[in-house]
């Protein structure tokens, strides 16, 4: 089995989902390659630009293919973190090199990839985008690179153990260019087997009205938890689903992702333990909350830090678990450690919970390595958030914003406008609130909400296409205060982003990279 992540996603850290098949193929002892195929594709695509002949440069331009390994280094220096203004300079100069890397029809940056024919909420598009995958602009990429690698690794093992080909595709930014690989892989090794799956397949497959428009390109369509199934694909019999395999990271070239030291990604659970807030998707698509005892997840914790030696451990749950919050504390306390602190820092979301409120919790929490926690507050009016059954007291929250700063945990705080239970009145609070502790909220992210599809509140809207693309999973509708997006996107434009206190939060928010660099900015 070779397990390809396509562009385009963040550089920041290897892709955790790949891991975990991979580590469930080392279980169960098959042969397997991983290609972080993001990683060294974008890292190609900058090369090549400081290398073309073609390229008509401005002198912006000039200045950042000229620096790009400079800026490149650069970044994989804490210190330049310590400086936003050079770390902007950075950030966006290694931007521009990847911009300027193929003609006016893509735009591609350090986070989206877009194509100004093709769009990837359309599977028409997508099996346009595999049948002229020679128009990618990772094409070139694919034969130089990926050829040579399957090909070497079909060498090494029997033929018959190396027929499938994995794709993971976990955001829409990857779907084009997933497409244009499938594509490629069929015309190039028409014998392999292609198998899809990743979180934004999982959100297509969850659609009521699903029917794989992809048969005859994709072999395998792979909906949730994919170790059991590429398994059972490779071995050729059915085993029994285990709970969580130990990711396996070995594939992962750690000096060339675009942070200031090693970050693992480590996930303690799938879904959500909460699983109620009614604006979420994965409530929607129905997926179960999976976890595994504390105690395991401790030593599969230790055993990756002791053989990957990260600087910084990023927690991936859609809520880290107070109960694992907990045992982390316990693990990483001054019992164990004696007087010395954790070797590694973390990071990851977190709920607003009771324990959260607790000073000495909290800096028992930053004593563990804690230095960044993510929160969805969503709203600052507490009617919104008890009907969309978040669970929050803002008074609670209060006290936890406090205890988080005082102990040196900083936050960053996400905000969802244009709920159906939100009226401009309700948004107005919600800068009031944040106005309000602006000094204990270090960074902040707006969003404008989503109907999925597949939501139960669809049944009590006046619903609309959000877009005529079959694969959107979201739906427009009509608000029942009048409060649309035009509104919402006026409100934040011209009002909340304009709030001075607001305003200084904001400007401290990393370029393309946001909440995956927040924790080496603070």
């Amino acid at each position: 089995m070779i397990l390809i992540y396509p562009p385009v996603a963040k550089l920041s850290e290897p892709p955790p989902g790949v891991a975990v098949l991979a580590g469930a193929l080392k279980d169960y002892k098959i042969d397997y390659k991983v290609i972080d195929a993001n990683l060294e594709g974008m890292l190609w695509l900058a090369k090549r630009s400081a290398l073309s002949e073609n390229i008509l440069y401005d002198r912006w331009s000039r200045r950042a293919v000229t620096h790009l390994d400079r800026n490149i280094s650069d970044l994989k220096n804490v210190s330049v973190y310590k400086n936003m203004a050079r770390y902007c300079q950075r950030i966006m100069d290694f931007n521009k090199t990847i911009s300027i890397s193929t003609d006016r029809r893509f735009k591609i940056t350090l986070s989206d990839y877009t194509d100004s024919i093709l769009t990837p909420i359309k599977s028409e598009d997508l099996l346009i985008s595999a049948e002229q995958y020679m128009q990618n602009p990772f094409y070139q990429f694919f034969e130089t690179h990926l050829s040579g690698i399957i090909e070497e690794f079909s060498i090494q093992i029997e033929e018959q153990a190396s027929q499938y080909i994995g794709i993971s595709v976990c955001y829409l930014s990857q779907a084009l260019t997933a497409f244009a690989l499938a594509g490629w892989i069929r015309a190039r090794f028409p014998k392999k087997k292609i198998v899809m799956g990743g979180g934004l397949v999982t959100s297509w497959m969850s659609m009521p009205a699903w029917h794989d428009p992809f048969k005859g390109l994709i072999d395998c369509m792979v909906k949730g938890r994919g170790e059991t199934a590429l398994v059972n694909l490779c071995m050729k019999s059915q085993i029994e689903s285990k709970q969580t395999f130990r990711p396996d990271f070995d594939f992962g070239k750690w000096e060339n992702y675009i942070a200031p030291g090693r970050v693992l990604p480590f996930r303690t659970a799938t879904g959500c333990y909460w699983n109620r807030c009614r604006f979420c998707p994965e409530k929607a698509e129905g997926n179960r909350y999976r976890a595994e005892k504390n105690s395991k997840l401790l030593d599969d914790l230790q055993y990756l830090v002791d053989r990957y030696n990260p600087q910084y451990v990023h927690f991936l749950d859609d809520a880290i678990p107070p109960s694992f919050l907990k045992a982390l504390v316990s693990q990483y306390s001054a019992l164990n450690f004696g007087l010395n602190k954790p070797n590694f820092k973390w990071y990851g979301f977190v709920r607003f919970t009771r324990e959260l409120a607790d000073p000495q919790f909290c800096e028992a929490l930053y004593c563990s390595g804690c230095r960044l926690l993510k929160l969805g507050l969503e709203s600052g009016d507490q009617a919104v958030l008890d009907k969309m059954d978040k669970g929050t007291d803002l008074t609670l929250a209060s006290k936890i914003l406090t205890c988080l700063k005082n102990a040196g945990i900083h936050t960053y705080v996400y905000l969802l406008f244009g709920t159906q239970f939100e009226d401009e009145a309700a948004a107005n609070r919600t800068l009031d609130y944040v106005t309000r502790h602006s000094d204990k909220i270090s960074f902040l992210n707006l969003a404008i909400f989503n109907l999925p599809r597949f939501s139960e509140d669809v049944k009590t809207l006046s619903t609309g296409m959000f877009s005529d693309g079959d694969l959107s999973i979201y739906l427009s509708f009509k608000h029942p205060s009048g409060w649309d997006r035009k509104k919402v996107r006026m409100f934040l434009d011209k009002k909340f982003k304009k709030h001075p206190a607001v305003g200084r939060i904001l400007k401290n928010d990393p370029p393309f990279f946001t909440s995956n660099h927040a924790m080496f900015i603070i």
